[in-house]
């Protein structure tokens, strides 16, 4: 529900991606493997592939719904999709910060974010593959490495200079591993328009559940929908609602989730309702944390610590209700409507 923010240097962003492909090669096997499917097809588009791999994504949708979809589009995406797949996800871990790589654009409810691994746990705890990645080290030396270990403990980067071969080991000590803990989902589904499989802003960073378990091939054909579109309201039109049932006893806290009926079928599609519900504690919390500190009492609690109100509400119900961006912190959305719904005042828009 959090539309993405690309960085402000958006030509050194798209220039930096186009450069991770081999143009050609790609137009020549699309020109071919799309003449397979209709001869007609060149006609979808009249863009170079250099612009298709840039349009935005209204263009690209216009260019789904026109695609004809046919069974051999599956041969065309694992030929051309599958080869890039690995930079491509290297790509968006370098510019984690840029596009502010957090929460799901999806759904807010879940991290993604890239990890960067110490190269001394790699060393003394990583898989072959792992090692490989580390600079200076290649098969050879990956298994050489992990015959080391099986009776001898490796306590400092230096250690591995007693296996024969490994003299300099600076290569070693620079080595930056990254790791993503995000998918890349297919806002169009590139099995039925495979290609839009390479375009920039059909791609859109999420939590394994959304991606894989929810959205997988379902298609949401409306430019407001997708997290890369200019167009997309879906943050901006759900509204969160807390409150007891029975407001006497203070029983059966229901979370209410409003949204307009044009984007029901993005609510359906990431089970979002549920979702939520399950996670009604955090607004539960947010209302039990109102009830005991009013603004007299803040104001009181300031005095005491010679501190702000302002930073006295930040301690008390969380800096992400009054600063930074909703996909800075899981739940930020729905946290920052219940508290302007219970009165809590100061909530960043």
């Amino acid at each position: 529900m959090i539309e993405i923010s690309y960085p402000k240097n958006k030509k050194e962003f798209e220039k930096e991606y186009l450069a991770l492909f081999d143009i050609q090669k790609i137009e020549k096997a699309w020109e071919d493997e799309l003449k397979s499917i209709d001869k007609n097809s060149k006609q979808i588009f009249d863009s170079s592939i250099k612009k298709l791999l840039l349009l935005p994504f209204n263009k690209l949708l216009e260019i789904y719904k026109k695609f004809p979809k046919n069974e051999k589009s599956e041969d065309i995406k694992k030929s051309i999709y599958t080869e890039y797949q690995p930079e491509i996800a290297k790509f968006f871990m370098k510019y984690s910060k840029e596009i502010n790589l957090k929460t799901c654009y999806f759904c807010n409810i879940d991290f993604i974010n890239t990890v960067n691994f110490d190269v001394l746990d790699i060393l003394k705890e990583g898989t072959k593959q792992e090692l490989k990645e580390l600079d200076g080290i290649g098969d050879i030396y990956a298994e050489a490495i992990i015959d080391y270990r099986e009776n001898n403990v490796i306590n400092t980067i230096q250690d591995i200079t007693n296996i024969k071969g490994i003299n300099n080991v600076s290569k070693i000590e620079e080595s930056i591993v990254v790791k993503n803990h995000f998918t890349l989902d297919h806002f169009l589904p590139k099995a039925e328009c495979p290609i839009l499989a390479l375009s920039l802003y059909n791609f859109v960073p999420s939590c394994y559940s959304c991606n894989s378990k929810f959205k997988k091939e379902i298609k949401l054909l409306e430019s407001y929908l997708s997290p890369t579109s200019k167009d997309f309201s879906v943050g901006k039109d759900i509204k969160f609602k807390a409150y007891y049932k029975d407001k006497v006893k203070k029983s059966n806290l229901t979370l209410e989730m409003k949204y307009p009926k044009n984007i029901q079928s993005y609510i359906l599609t990431f089970k979002l309702k549920g979702r939520y519900e399950f996670h009604k504690n955090e607004a539960f919390e947010l209302i039990e944390k109102q009830e005991k500190y009013s603004e007299t009492r803040i104001d009181e609690i300031a005095n005491i610590l010679k501190i702000s109100p302002h930073q006295v509400k930040k301690d008390i119900f969380g800096k992400e209700l009054f600063e930074g961006d909703i996909q800075d912190k899981s739940f930020t959305k729905m946290k920052r409507d219940v508290a302007k719904n219970i009165g809590i005042k100061g909530v960043k828009e």
